[in-house]
């Protein structure tokens, strides 16, 4: 993992002075599983072939691509924190780990009419910063909001075929490290005691993320030309959290 990656993450983890103290505060492991919906992507570079790829040297290279919508799951370790700010706003954070793919549905190279196929997938790595909302004792329903920030592997794969081919002639692959930022709303239903069950809302957008266009047809493996964009999209997730 890229160290100019560690700095933002650690900011994340940095909260405001407390205001007063409470005693509900301790950890918690959680796991959910839900819905990604991936914006539409568009790679885009200036083409500079290698010997044997076809292509233009200068000319652009602009590959669109859109996802179906496809599944998300992931798993958290958490801590409340012993703080509480104007009797109702209590943080928390968390540590996360979770996992998107999406299959292509669709796109166009340099706004052509190609058949696309092939699929993305990223992992998080997230520092959290939530904060619960609570205004009164034995609350059962607890909304939420926060975010967080951290890094996105992302693994691409995007194939299309041109010029009335069959099978994949291109394809904007590889694999990239980005700075990530999220914003989620949520709400927590209380089980039991050490049981919560929760619902969230999520915006992720990833930084700035690298790869390349290739030539694959007839068994080749050519860059065409290096291509970059940034990428966000959103989650709706379900969960189950267990304090101790």
């Amino acid at each position: 993992m890229n160290r100019k990656y560690f700095l933002p993450m650690l900011l994340c983890a940095v909260v405001a002075s407390p205001a007063a103290a409470q005693s509900d505060s301790g950890f918690y492991v959680s796991g959910f599983i839900g819905g990604g919906f991936p914006s539409d992507a568009e790679f885009s570079g200036v083409q500079a072939p290698e010997t044997g790829a076809p292509g233009a040297a200068g000319a652009p290279a602009i590959v669109d691509a859109e996802f179906d919508s496809d599944t998300t799951l992931g798993v958290a370790l958490g801590y409340d924190l012993p703080y509480e700010f104007f009797g109702v706003f209590h943080p928390r954070l968390e540590l996360e780990y979770s996992t998107l793919d999406a299959d292509v549905s669709t796109g166009s190279f340099n706004g052509g009419n190609q058949s696309f196929g092939g699929d993305l997938s990223i992992d998080f790595f997230l520092i959290n910063n939530y904060t619960d909302i609570i205004w009164q004792d034995n609350q059962t329903v607890v909304p939420y909001f926060g975010g967080g920030l951290g890094i996105a592997s992302v693994d691409a794969n995007v194939l299309y075929a041109g010029g009335g081919a069959t099978a994949p002639t291109f394809g904007v692959v590889g694999e990239d490290d980005g700075f990530v930022g999220t914003f989620a709303l949520g709400a927590s239903w209380q089980l039991a005691d050490q049981w919560d069950i929760y619902g969230e809302g999520r915006y992720y957008r990833i930084q700035d993320i690298e790869l390349e266009r290739r030539f694959i047809a007839d068994g080749a493996n050519l860059l065409n030309a290096k291509v970059d964009d940034t990428l966000d999209g959103t989650t709706l997730t379900a969960g189950v959290r267990y304090r101790f």
